[in-house]
């Protein structure tokens, strides 16, 4: 390819330059890039898993927003309890705290807090080698909170005195910088490593600039259109530019291959774009479908990250083709070919042609045994992974969170129970079944701690005067301005239904959260209540993960059948719609198979790299049969058309797996061991699908029409 200067460049390259300068200007001046994270990240308040939150919002006063400060030391020591005195009195001066309880703030000191029900349950850590520092926050609280607690955990840290935060709020926050800073460096990673692959593939200035153009004017115009759509940068849709990015190149790919193919039957003639555009289009547009439908599959799951993701992939798949086939263009048209020599990437790429056409049937064979290996790994994916795999395993925040699940629980879960006989909470008889419940639900080695309704009422009752109250009367002081109405955030007014407040265990953790309420409902049942409802972080996440697994399966279902529809389509024969499904429907089997087999953890931000997998296969077959079946018009012979289709989309393919791998490759860099994962995903699904479409699909085709004959 010849290269072009600046001022060589047309007038219409021109205008959409300055559209994406333009455009750039007004995204980042107007537009808030940084991900949005909240406690409540998992589902929409509207949704139905919420319901139960809403509930305990309206019968409590909820102060279940708290962090945990977990100070290590020496607890019997004067400098210990000076250090967290001095802790506990820097943090109430912060805006947004509600409250702090510690050794030196609730209980009249560690000896007191031991014997106390409620303190030793709520501060001291069961090996007595450390105590918790409780921070209360409002409900709505502001990112730069979270940094001054950090700034003075910070201050008051020392050798003999080592403070580990932890907490919702903590987490949600740490996620929300994880995510912020993804964001800036899949940015520039991005631009490097593609812009270096289109140089090095095509060798051409003009084309390297056209898709530069066009893929950052696409990511941008993704980016202000989910923003004037009300959708923001959250859980998932933070990695959306990128995944935009990698979109648009993908058609720019095929597209330009396909010029190249067009000018090389035609070397004395000018290149033609315009007929590259009119045969490569259909193939795209079908492709883009499939990428679409994929998106649309996630709207229907009742998890708030999915449907973020869903919606903004919709805009993300029809901004993309929009813009390969209206900006790009523009470029290609500067571009004079030549083809006196092919590059090093051509030499390589025929190379790796002529080594897998002689072992054509030794991969397909491959293909088939590792789909039949990986499928009992389908049974043992972990769709429910743990809290702590979210972060990186031996990370500082991992450690500390680790040190606190086993001294506690790191996993908030809420219990609303009521007597089954109907009977109120504030008698004698109430007290003693819930006291009852309480100390079933500690010996749970799913349990943590537990502060509860008995709890408060127990440490109640040590004060002399109290002793003297009846628990209706004495609830009913407790409910009172004065005492921050503590009674009202474990009893509702009518006295019929109390609350629970458990830390659940995460790191030894071996079935799933649902089972687990299951289990903790069966005990609650046997002392005579009953489990009204659930709620917090732990219940969400088992919901979500329920429906995770769900997606999984009926999500990659119906994506399968309506693909099969779409191939059917396109290819107008049944006997390649049925190789092009039974094509598609290896890839996710390996890819979840594999990753069932390796334990690897499949949560919320890695399960859609199926689907995405899955329409990268598809992608590649599109382009083939359309290929096809204008080959098939002049050559009547089946085994030459699908020989001489697999040759020429050697190039294309391999281009096209090379650039999605690279693309979600760059996800690998992240410090969000979810996004990592979700990468390692892609790539790998892109890699089976590579081969898929090269080889499963045009000899089940054949094989499929030679049993016909």
């Amino acid at each position: 390819m010849k290269r072009i200067d600046l001022p060589q460049l047309s007038r219409e390259a021109w205008v959409f330059i300055c559209l994406t300068i333009t455009s750039a200007l007004v995204l980042f001046n107007y537009v808030n890039l940084v991900p949005r994270v909240d406690d409540n990240f998992f589902f929409s308040s509207t949704d139905p898993q919420f319901k139960d939150e809403n509930s305990i919002s309206r019968l409590f006063k909820r102060k279940d927003t708290l962090l945990i400060i977990n100070a290590a030391g020496p607890v019997r020591s004067p400098e210990y309890l000076q250090n967290v005195r001095e802790i506990s009195a820097s943090l109430l001066k912060l805006a947004g705290i509600i409250d702090v309880k510690s050794i030196a703030r609730g209980p009249n000191g560690l000896e007191d807090a031991i014997k106390g029900p409620l303190w030793d349950r709520l501060l001291i850590s069961r090996d007595l080698k450390s105590t918790n520092i409780v921070v209360f926050l409002k409900g709505s609280f502001s990112p730069s909170l979270i940094s001054a607690i950090e700034k003075l955990t910070i201050k008051y840290s020392r050798n003999n005195f080592h403070l580990i935060m932890s907490g919702p709020p903590y987490i949600v926050e740490l996620i929300s910088r994880h995510l912020l800073k993804d964001i800036r460096v899949f940015s520039l990673l991005v631009l490097i490593i593609f812009g270096m692959v289109v140089m090095f593939i095509f060798r051409s200035t003009g084309i390297l600039l056209g898709a530069v153009i066009s893929c950052i004017g696409a990511s941008m115009w993704t980016l202000m259109i989910i923003h004037m759509l009300g959708i923001k940068i959250g859980l998932l849709t933070a990695n959306l530019a990128t995944i935009v990015f990698v979109l648009t190149l993908s058609h720019i790919i095929f597209l330009t291959y396909n010029w190249k193919f067009i000018c090389s039957q035609h070397e004395h003639e000018s290149p033609v774009v315009e007929e590259a555009v009119h045969i490569t289009f259909s193939p795209s547009f079908w492709s883009m479908m499939t990428t679409l439908l994929g998106f649309l599959s996630l709207l229907s799951v009742p998890a708030q990250p999915l449907k973020e993701l869903g919606a903004s992939g919709v805009v993300g798949a029809l901004v993309a083709i929009s813009v390969a086939y209206s900006v790009y263009p523009a470029f290609l048209r500067l571009v004079e070919p030549s083809f006196s020599k092919n590059n090093s990437l051509d030499r390589y790429q025929k190379k790796v042609e002529q080594f897998l056409e002689k072992k054509k049937k030794l991969t397909v064979i491959g293909i088939f045994v590792l789909f039949v290996s990986a499928s009992p790994g389908l049974w043992r994916a972990n769709t429910d992974p743990s809290l702590l795999s979210f972060f990186n395993k031996n990370s500082s925040l991992e450690r500390g969170l680790v040190y606190i699940d086993h001294h506690g629980g790191s996993s908030p879960l809420i219990l609303v129970v009521k007597r089954t006989n109907g009977e109120k909470l504030d008698t004698d008889d109430s007290y003693g079944k819930l006291w009852d419940l309480e100390l079933s639900l500690e010996h749970d080695r799913e349990v943590g701690s537990i502060i509860s309704l008995p709890v408060l009422m127990a440490e109640a009752k040590r004060n002399i005067l109290a002793s003297l109250l009846s628990w209706e009367g004495l609830l009913d002081i407790l409910g009172q301005p004065q005492f921050n109405g503590i009674a009202k955030s474990f009893i509702t007014d009518d006295h019929k239904e109390g609350l629970f407040l458990l830390r659940m265990n995460e790191s030894n953790r071996k079935i799933s959260r649902l089972k687990v309420i299951g289990e903790i409902r069966k005990i609650v049942n046997a002392h005579g209540f009953t489990l009204a409802l659930t709620g917090g972080i732990y219940s969400l996440q088992g919901h979500l993960s329920k429906l995770v697994a769900s997606s999984i399966i009926f999500g990659l279902g119906q994506l399968i059948i309506i693909f099969s529809l779409i191939a059917w389509v396109v290819s107008r024969s049944v006997r390649i719609a049925f190789a092009i499904t039974l094509s598609i429907c290896v890839i996710p089997v390996i890819v979840l198979g594999m990753i069932g087999w390796f334990r690897v953890p499949l949560d919320v931000i890695s399960a859609p790299a199926c689907n995405i997998a899955l329409g990268l296969g598809i992608d590649s077959m599109i382009h083939m049969v359309r290929a096809y079946r204008r080959q098939e018009r002049q050559n009547n012979k089946d085994s030459e058309s699908w020989a001489k289709i697999r040759h020429r989309f050697w190039q294309p393919v391999l281009t096209f797996t090379l650039v999605m791998a690279l693309g979600f490759g760059i996800f690998m860099f992240s410090e969000f061991p979810s996004t990592q994962r979700f990468g390692v995903a892609v790539v790998f699904g892109a890699l089976i699908a590579c081969m898929t479409a090269l080889f499963v699909m045009p000899t089940t085709a054949q094989l499929n029409i030679k049993k016909q004959r």
